[in-house]
């Protein structure tokens, strides 16, 4: 018995079959690639880079005692593991192995930055910092 094919993949495929009418013969051989705009291999890692945006802007505004030592170093361990995938796979994806690398360099600079705020610090001077701009005891 066949699968049913879904709405979104019914529009998936819509869209990519409208598009393909127009791009030009220049964008072709990227349109036509194995890693190119017509498959998830293109836009997962596309979107992905919204993570890499918003550690950046951690690096510049988030103070390092708000810093999560275990988020940042999941992150950073996936986009170690992933970055490998990257170049195992065939095709090769190009576009993950630098999403993945910048998201590893950018998580693990902000471990570095938390682990140097930390070092600077008494020892229970993260238990005693009030980030939750209270100014009285509750």
């Amino acid at each position: 018995m066949p699968k049913r094919i879904g709405p979104l993949s019914r529009l998936y495929v819509f869209v990519i079959c409208t598009v393909d009418r127009v791009v030009p013969n220049a964008l072709r051989p990227f349109w036509d690639a194995p890693a190119g705009p017509r498959n998830v291999f293109f836009w997962a890692p596309t979107f992905k880079w919204g993570l890499v945006f918003a550690g950046l802007g951690d690096l510049v505004s988030r103070p390092p005692q708000n810093i999560s030592v275990p988020q940042a170093g999941s992150l950073a361990i996936t986009g170690l593991l992933w970055s490998r995938y990257s170049l195992i796979i065939t095709p090769k994806n190009y576009n993950m192995l630098a999403v993945n690398t910048f998201l590893t360099l950018n998580q693990a600079y902000l471990i570095y930055k938390h682990l140097v705020w930390r070092s600077s610090q008494p020892k229970n001077a993260v238990y005693e910092y009030n980030n939750y701009g209270f100014d009285e005891e509750w």
